[in-house]
């Protein structure tokens, strides 16, 4: 596999007076790369090395106009030298959608597609006539939501583990619940992992479930963290990416990160999570979903005072 530039391991931090007497770090993982940090990476990275191994010539990945993955994916693959194809969710085309014109300019093709024959994925005749147009495709699904994508979590887990600090909690924000999954499998004994549930998923907790079969580790779902659904937000929740980021000069995306933050916040703010205990929030990245905020209400997600 082609070397790129990345930063790795990412970094752990803590956050002096995040609440009351928990001790709080953040796991960094957006600063893995400018395109393409975060959990994105990590899901494609063993992606990447099967399509290498089974001798692959495109890489084809589903995603909504706005979507983090579509994004990481046309960034990962404009880095490797991997022709990539994105299915798109919709027929509607606006040629000033941020995410989609980058990923254009990337190199991606993009298949805007009826909502209908999206849902049914690779079932839908129109999608398989697309498939069958490229030669050996790897089809990777919606998020990167397969089993390779949970593997990719046992690097992240390792790193953590390095720093030695024996944390009581692990946060992390889900949308698919891969990333969710593999923190949990990759966890070993010891800390309880929070799952906040951003995009009110009623079904996250059987998702999660059929990832990791029998587990020892304790785990929970949170879904009262999600301020209306996927891609949605309130003056609240930017109000307190505004503050988080005045106080440590770190940006949380309104798409995941903010309501992660958010709900662990609002756990330790009721004393939910057990006193004094040393927490490790996981900031998974998707960072080009601040420019689709920003494209789609007009306004300033964080205002970032010089």
């Amino acid at each position: 596999m082609k070397e790129i530039s990345i930063n790795l391991p990412s970094p752990v931090e803590l956050l002096p007076d995040f609440c009351n007497s928990y001790q709080v770090y953040i796991k960094r993982e957006e600063l893995i790369h400018e395109d393409f940090g975060g959990n994105k990476w990590r899901k494609l990275k063993y992606n990447i090395d099967q399509y290498y191994t089974q001798g692959h010539q495109t890489m084809i990945t589903y995603g909504g106009p706005f979507s983090n993955h579509i994004a990481a994916t046309a960034a990962v693959c404009a880095q490797f030298g991997i022709p990539s194809v994105g299915l798109i969710r919709g027929t509607y085309k606006d040629p000033n959608n941020p995410t989609l014109t980058k990923a254009a300019e990337l190199g991606m093709k993009l298949h805007h597609v009826p909502k209908d024959a999206y849902k049914l994925k690779a079932e839908a005749p129109l999608i398989q006539d697309i498939l069958m147009s490229y030669d050996n495709p790897m089809l990777i699904p919606e998020g990167g939501n397969n089993q390779l994508g949970v593997e990719g979590m046992k690097d992240l887990m390792q790193e953590v583990l390095s720093y030695d600090l024996d944390f009581d909690v692990v946060g992390v924000a889900a949308g698919t619940g891969a990333t969710g999954a593999g923190i949990i499998k990759y966890c070993h004994q010891g800390p309880i992992v929070k799952v906040v549930n951003v995009l009110k998923n009623v079904s996250l907790v059987d998702e999660i479930r059929k990832r990791l079969g029998d587990t020892a580790i304790e785990w929970e779902v949170l879904s009262q963290y999600h301020f209306g659904g996927y891609a949605r937000s309130t003056d609240v929740l930017q109000a307190f990416a505004q503050q988080f980021y005045d106080k440590y000069k770190i940006t949380l995306d309104p798409i995941y990160n903010a309501k992660l933050f958010y709900g662990m916040k609002d756990l330790m703010r009721t004393n939910a999570l057990p006193e004094h205990s040393k927490v490790l929030i996981i900031n998974t990245g998707g960072y080009q979903g601040i420019d689709a905020y920003e494209y789609v209400h007009k306004k300033p997600w964080v205002i970032k005072y010089s």
